[in-house]
């Protein structure tokens, strides 16, 4: 009986070149659209937690008649973490009043340090950190109410937008998030507008300071 056997050859240099090539366009493909979806995840992020602080503080002035933060009479309305009335401005004046630090350290018994916390005994918002110098945060850094001065936004910021008494600041997010932010809440540019970050986005970089109006 004769046996047929098929004759086998290996492949070439160019058709394994060919095959390397390839998978090198394809690994790409697939990390551009990894880091697209991650990029989109960290943009809602940052969107959900505005619409929360902007929903929540509203709310939170119709109940109480006072913004988080700058309510005269935390003692007796609220409870614990927020049973306490913020110092550093004064109370009942409609601004979120306290300094922070460049790393987003706001001090915690200031108007801005106890914003969260009366927000959360509230009832307004779900959840809070653990540490009272920053209790809100996206995995960049802090998030902040406070008020709209020199000291908390830029001078830029001031000088477009004289109405906006009260901001939400969010510490060093991704330019490539800004961004996308901005184009969902805003202009699309970082440097105009009502939502703007202290300087203007470096590709690849990230902005110490962005703003969001509260």
């Amino acid at each position: 009986m004769t046996i047929n056997r098929t004759q086998q050859r290996g492949f070439t240099l160019a058709e394994m070149a060919i095959v390397v090539v390839l998978g090198g366009i394809l690994l790409a493909a697939g990390l551009m659209a990894g880091r697209g979806q991650i990029s989109r995840a960290q943009t809602q992020d940052v969107l959900q937690i505005a619409a929360d602080l902007q929903t929540a503080s509203a709310s939170f002035k119709q109940r109480y008649g006072y913004l988080p933060g700058d309510l005269p009479s935390a003692l007796t309305l609220l409870p614990t973490p927020g049973n306490a009335n913020g110092t550093g401005g004064t109370l009942g004046n409609g601004l979120i009043n306290g300094a922070l630090t460049t790393a987003g350290l706001a001090t915690a018994a200031n108007e801005v340090g106890i914003a969260p916390a009366q927000l959360y005994a509230a009832g307004l918002i779900g959840k809070l950190g653990t540490n009272p110098r920053m209790w809100l945060q996206t995995q960049f850094g802090a998030v902040h109410m406070a008020v709209a001065n020199a000291a908390n936004t830029s001078a830029a910021y001031i000088a477009a937008n004289p109405t906006i008494k009260n901001v939400i600041i969010f510490f060093n997010l991704p330019c490539e998030v800004v961004i996308e932010v901005d184009r969902s809440l805003d202009d699309g540019v970082d440097t105009t507008g009502r939502a703007m970050g202290i300087a203007a986005c470096t590709a690849g970089g990230s902005l110490t300071r962005y703003f969001v109006p509260l």
